[in-house]
């Protein structure tokens, strides 16, 4: 199964849901995309220390949510607006949902970004419980 995670610039949130799930899910392929990414940009230095002391896999760096990617299995974005870009690209988007809808958690995962490092931790945190929540589903 090809998992697609997506938020705004590819920097934050989504490397980290990139790096957890591929932890938690080795049998399957788990990229990141940013909806507004500028390709071949760092990921934050937040998110990657939070990956690099919980000894995670270490995305490459940022990467654009391509049509191509409208072919994973799964696509599951960060917000509500993100999911309704991606809708917006293409037909048969019916694979597409924000994370939390996904795990039938109410609410949105909320941006880091400018944040502290107890920011990341709270948005790895919340991540980790969310993709946990995937486990039955996938």
């Amino acid at each position: 199964m090809r998992i697609v995670f997506v938020c705004t610039g590819n920097t934050c949130r989504s490397p980290l849901a990139e790096s957890i799930a591929k932890a938690k899910f080795p049998n399957h392929t788990i990229v990141s995309r940013g909806i507004y990414a500028m390709d071949g940009q760092p990921i934050s230095k937040h998110s990657l220390n939070i990956i690099e002391e919980k000894r995670l896999p270490v995305p490459e760096h940022a990467m654009s949510f391509t049509h191509e990617d409208l072919n994973a299995d799964l696509i599951l974005t960060m917000s509500q607006s993100h999911k309704l870009v991606i809708q917006q690209m293409g037909h048969g988007t019916a694979n597409v949902f924000t994370l939390n809808e996904y795990a039938e958690i109410h609410g949105e995962v909320s941006d880091p970004f400018g944040g502290n490092k107890d920011d990341y931790i709270k948005i790895y945190n919340e991540l980790n419980i969310l993709i946990d929540s995937l486990k039955n589903k996938i």
